[in-house]
C-alpha cells in the first residue's frame, strides 16, 4: 500500500489497485456454524463463488423497505454467485429487489456487511493454505 497518510492518496491507490489485489480485499469473517478444528486459528477468509455466507449489516440483515421485507426478519444467509472484486461486491442467492416494474433484480452486498458461515471446501489447494500449520 501507500505509504502517505492523506486520505484522499489512500482512497486513489485503492482504487486504482490492480486486479489481483483488489481480488485479495474481498474478505470476511470466519464464523462458522458448526466449528472446525481445522480452521481454528483462521479469523478471516477471502470471499468465493460457493461460500457460504450471512449478511449482518444492511437492509438485507434484518429485512427493510428497501427489500421488501419484515422488520426484524431472519438475516439473509445464501451462496456467493458472483464476486465483484472491482467494487468489492457480492451476489448472493436470494438477496434481489422487486423494481418499480416488478422486475426482480440482484442486490449486490459489500463484502465488509457479511461473515462466512460455511466454506466451500471443493478447493483442495485452498483448504491446504487454510488448514496448514501456522507456528
Amino acid at each position: 500500500m501507500v505509504k502517505s497518510r492523506k486520505p484522499g492518496k489512500q482512497r486513489k491507490a485503492q482504487d486504482q489497485a490492480p486486479m489481483h489485489i483488489k481480488r485479495k480485499r474481498v474478505r470476511a469473517r470466519l464464523q462458522l456454524d458448526k466449528p472446525d478444528a481445522r480452521l481454528a486459528g483462521v479469523r478471516s477468509v477471502t470471499i468465493r463463488v460457493g461460500d457460504t455466507v450471512r449478511v449482518v449489516r444492511g437492509d438485507q440483515s434484518h429485512g427493510g423497505k428497501r427489500v421488501g421485507g419484515k422488520r426484524n426478519a431472519d438475516p439473509l444467509n445464501g451462496k456467493v454467485l458472483r464476486v465483484d472484486s472491482d467494487r468489492g461486491r457480492l451476489f448472493i442467492e436470494g438477496s434481489t429487489a422487486t423494481k418499480s416494474d416488478n422486475k426482480e433484480e440482484a442486490m449486490p452486498v459489500h463484502s465488509s456487511n457479511v461473515v462466512v458461515v460455511k466454506i466451500d471446501e471443493t478447493d483442495k489447494l485452498r483448504m491446504q493454505n487454510l488448514t496448514a500449520d501456522r507456528s
